[in-house]
């Protein structure tokens, strides 16, 4: 198997450096040590068996709040991936990101493999955690299958996870995927205006799908949101 390209392994090392530079702001000097103990001992040899209770035992660790994010952190965000929005993360939540990180040496099917089978044995949190990672993980078009179950998912914050302030649905799904993601969002009452590249995605079948759900739902007499109506209009202006 080829491994991955330098340029790859550099970009998860400065990814994985970006993301500890801004928890490193945000936790305590004891949740700090503890993370880099944890970073250090993945990148010597990973260990799943550490990994897993590190994964799990996060939000102890280092405490649940928000990413709070500078302008300059926002534009160094972007320079990692167009439309990433870490500042919508949670402490916990790019911590699991950054150890996962560690455990990367360039072979994309073992890192996928990892990060699918830690999707299926997570509790709820770690698996929102996971799917946020999509959006910068290396390797992305081998978690193609995980993101799509995620979005038949009947738990709102799995399907959410990937499909609002996500990239990773516009780079990788297929025009029936995303049209079954925009429609499932509508339907689930979520805000379409969440959905990374969703003007840019805009499609004629997508609409048409739109417009039976409007006219359903009219006749329900339970009216969807207007930026549904300027959507299918052509009229909607989203990220």
């Amino acid at each position: 198997m080829a491994a991955a390209q330098p340029s790859v392994l550099a970009t998860s090392a400065a990814t994985l450096d970006l993301l500890r530079q801004w928890l490193s702001r945000m936790l305590t000097p004891q949740a700090m040590q503890w993370l880099d103990t944890e970073i250090a001992c993945q990148r010597d040899q990973v260990d799943e068996r550490r990994l897993g209770m590190a994964l799990g035992i996060i939000p102890r660790k280092v405490g649940r709040t928000e990413l709070s994010l500078s302008a300059g952190d926002s534009a160094a965000a972007r320079g990692v991936r167009a439309r990433w929005r870490p500042d919508l993360w949670s402490t916990d939540e790019a911590a699991r990101v950054t150890i996962l990180f560690a455990t990367y040496r360039g072979d994309d099917e073992t890192f996928a493999a990892r990060v699918d089978r830690l999707c299926v044995t997570g509790e709820l949190t770690e698996h929102v955690a996971y799917l946020k990672g999509f959006a910068i993980f290396p390797g992305a078009e081998k978690l193609y299958a995980r993101a799509r179950e995620a979005v038949r998912s009947s738990a709102t914050p799995i399907f959410q996870a990937i499909a609002c302030d996500n990239p990773y649905p516009y780079d990788h799904f297929d025009e029936a995927a995303w049209n079954q993601m925009v429609v499932k969002c509508v339907f689930n009452g979520l805000s379409i205006e969440t959905m990374v590249g969703l003007t840019e995605r805009r499609n004629r079948e997508l609409v048409a799908m739109l417009r039976d759900l409007v006219s359903e739902r009219h006749a329900a007499g339970r009216p969807l949101p207007e930026p549904v109506h300027r959507y299918i209009e052509g009229t909607l202006t989203a990220q």
